[in-house]
Formats: C-alpha cells, sequence, structure tokens
C-alpha cells in the first residue's frame, strides 16, 4: 500500500467542530426522510474514493475545498476490504484521519466498505494494470463484520458518521435486471452486519440491493427491520438506457417510505463504455426528476482525476466538465 503521513493530520484535526453536548443526540428517520435537530437533512455532496489507492498523495484540504468551494454538506469515504485485511491498524489511521478532516469542516461523513460482489456468488478480481491488490474488492461476511465492529468502536458516537455496509452487491455478473433476485440473501447478511453495529452505536446505516446497488426492488417489498436503516442506491448511464422509466422502475415504492441516498452517481460525456453521457441525456433529467424529485440525498462520485467518471480534471484540481456541473449543483442548491 502507498503511504501518506497521517499521524500530524489526527494531531490538528482530532476535535470535532462543535462539542459532543452540543451535538444533536442522532439523525432520526421520519418516514423516507432524515432529521437534524428536528429539521429536514438532505445531504449533497461528494463520493471521495478511499484514502490509500483513489486519494494516494492528495491533501487533506481536499475537504475544506469540498465544504467552501464546492458547497457540499456530505463526502463518502471508502475502504477496500483488501487493504483493511492487508494492514487494519494502518487503515484505521488512514480513516480517522480523513474523517477527523470532514468533520473539522462540518461535514457529514458516509463510511463506505466498498467491497464488489457477493460471498460464493460474485467474486471480481480487479485488473493488474490498476495496482489494486487481486483481493481488493472481496469480503466475507466475517470480515464486514469485524470492519464495522471496529468502525463502531471508533466512529460509533459521533452522529454525523453514517455506516454504508457493502457497497456494491452482486449475485451473478450478467444480471442486468430489477427484479430483487438476491435480496433475501443480501437481507440476511444486513443483518447480521447490523447487529453487530448495535452493541456499540445506533448510527444509520445504508443498505443496497442487487445489480450493483442499482436495483432497490427486493427492499421495498420487504425491508429491514432495524428502523434506523436507509438505503444506498448507485445510478450510471447505462442502466436501462433507453428505457423511459429506467430509473423510478428499480426504486419500487422504497422512496415512498424509506430515505435513499444515492451515494454513487455521475456521467462521462467523453466516454464510449456504460459511463457515457451527458446534460440532456442524464445529468439534468436525472438531478431534476429524480434527486430533486424524489428530495434524494446524494453523494457524486468521484473525487479524482482518475478513478471514472472523474469530478476532477488531469491537473487534478480544475473540475472536469462533469464536475463543473455537479460544483455548479451543488452550490445551487446551499444557495436555494
Amino acid at each position: 500500500m502507498q503511504r501518506r503521513t497521517v499521524l500530524a493530520g489526527l494531531a490538528g484535526l482530532a476535535a470535532a467542530p462543535a462539542s459532543r453536548a452540543q451535538q444533536p443526540a442522532r439523525i432520526e428517520i421520519s418516514g423516507n426522510r432524515l432529521l437534524w435537530n428536528d429539521a429536514p437533512l438532505r445531504l449533497c455532496g461528494i463520493a471521495m474514493g478511499d484514502p490509500v489507492y483513489i486519494r494516494a498523495g492528495r491533501s487533506l484540504d481536499d475537504y475544506r475545498v469540498i465544504a467552501q468551494d464546492w458547497a457540499a454538506n456530505c463526502v463518502r469515504i471508502s475502504v477496500h476490504p483488501g487493504h483493511w485485511r492487508y494492514d487494519s491498524t494502518l487503515m484505521g489511521q488512514y480513516l480517522d484521519a480523513d474523517i477527523a478532516a470532514a468533520r473539522a469542516q462540518g461535514l457529514f461523513v458516509i463510511l463506505d466498505w466498498h467491497v464488489i460482489g457477493f460471498p460464493d456468488h460474485y467474486e471480481p478480481i480487479p485488473p493488474p494494470e490498476w495496482g489494486l491488490p487481486p483481493d481488493a474488492y472481496l469480503s466475507t461476511i466475517a470480515d464486514a463484520i469485524a470492519f464495522w465492529t471496529s468502525m463502531a468502536q471508533r466512529h460509533g458516537d459521533d452522529p454525523a458518521v453514517l455506516f454504508e455496509l457493502w457497497n456494491e452487491p452482486v449475485g451473478h455478473e450478467s444480471h442486468w435486471l430489477s427484479d430483487g433476485a438476491w435480496w433475501p440473501d443480501f437481507k440476511q447478511a444486513w443483518m447480521q452486519i447490523t447487529a453487530a453495529i448495535r452493541s456499540y452505536s445506533d448510527n444509520i446505516v445504508l443498505c443496497s440491493g442487487g445489480r450493483w446497488a442499482h436495483d432497490l426492488t427486493g427492499a421495498a417489498a420487504d425491508p429491514l427491520p432495524d428502523p434506523r436503516t436507509a438505503y444506498a442506491w448507485h445510478v450510471y448511464p447505462n442502466e436501462d438506457r433507453n428505457d423511459a422509466d429506467r430509473w423510478f422502475k428499480s426504486l419500487g415504492t422504497l422512496a415512498v417510505h424509506k430515505p435513499i441516498i444515492v451515494t454513487e452517481w455521475g456521467f462521462c460525456p467523453g466516454c464510449t463504455d456504460g459511463l457515457a453521457g451527458g446534460l440532456a441525456d442524464f445529468a439534468e433529467p436525472f438531478t431534476q426528476n429524480v434527486l430533486d424529485a424524489l428530495g434524494l440525498s446524494h453523494t457524486a462520485w468521484c473525487y479524482s482525476a482518475g478513478a471514472a467518471p472523474a469530478l476532477l480534471a488531469a491537473d487534478g484540481q480544475t473540475p472536469s466538465d462533469y464536475g463543473a456541473f455537479v460544483k455548479a449543483y451543488l452550490t445551487g442548491l446551499r444557495d436555494a
């Protein structure tokens, strides 16, 4: 793993922007909405990636930029299971530093266990040229329970930290239908992981459906029993691209009853793959007709010049065309 200095950052950023006594007891769920200090809370921000791969070599000052210049109130911070297994102590320090930097700027934090697939179903190996360990995305349920137990002990007393249990569950790599397949398996796993967290923390947990976190129809029909559960949703241009009802059919009725946070969304104007999309055919209808119409919380992927779709241009600082759209969108939401 690539290393960067974290101890100085930990020392300088350990203090939260407000004392625990000044913070509300927790985020509340009321129907399909989140509440903070009894007022509606809509989380709007940026998915930052993980501290040691996507954010390798980047400054913790990114969190100030995100809060002040990009008008975000929330960030999503990820950790790859393979990195955690390699050195959980070091990864814990990285995560502590990034979370502290975000909280020092008043940002809410979504902490993401960045799995792709599901044990004994789909277990992908990243291409060697990506520079990730072969097991980067792989996790057993026991791995996830161990990680979340540690995070609940470390960050479970901060009500502004939300726990996204499993990045992208996949039952089969060729299954691109929103039909709730494998939801019973996923649901049992999320219940086990949530039970481990609840031994230490009542923070909000976020749970995903299948199809790379795009299919929430299973959860709509059979939601999780934990009352402090919201749902994560990922949306990119290629999902049902030519279907007029492309997004709503993957939600089922869930958005009517439960809070949903789109923890990954984005588009790539210059791409030719599944991320290919522009303002007219993706960004504007999705933000206006789905995010804003339903009042969904969201974090755009990804604050990087390399991880697609990239919010930053090649210089690693200037917004890409996609990033400029997101920055303007977040600014408009803040100023509305």
